[in-house]
């Protein structure tokens, strides 16, 4: 491997924290509060499904994503 180069590797609950950190950059609270899926295949249709928000609302926690995944269509930033 090149020296020159960082190399990374993350598993799926190390994607989701990363993901959720950056969406939340957007919120404007102290706490944060998020739940995040991902659903379908790599190089077909994978995708991520997030709901981030104050991280004393307790109900957040209890959002079914994929259902919010079947009445939503894609709006990221990218």
């Amino acid at each position: 491997m090149d020296s020159k180069r960082k190399y990374f590797k993350y598993n799926e609950e190390d994607i989701l924290e990363i993901l959720s950190e950056y969406l939340y950059a957007d919120c404007n609270s102290e706490t944060i509060g998020s739940k995040a899926i991902l659903l379908g295949e790599p190089g077909k249709d994978l995708r991520l499904v997030a709901v981030v928000g104050d991280g004393e609302d307790e109900k957040l926690y209890e959002t079914d994503l994929e259902e919010v995944d079947q009445k939503i269509d894609f709006n990221g930033s990218h």
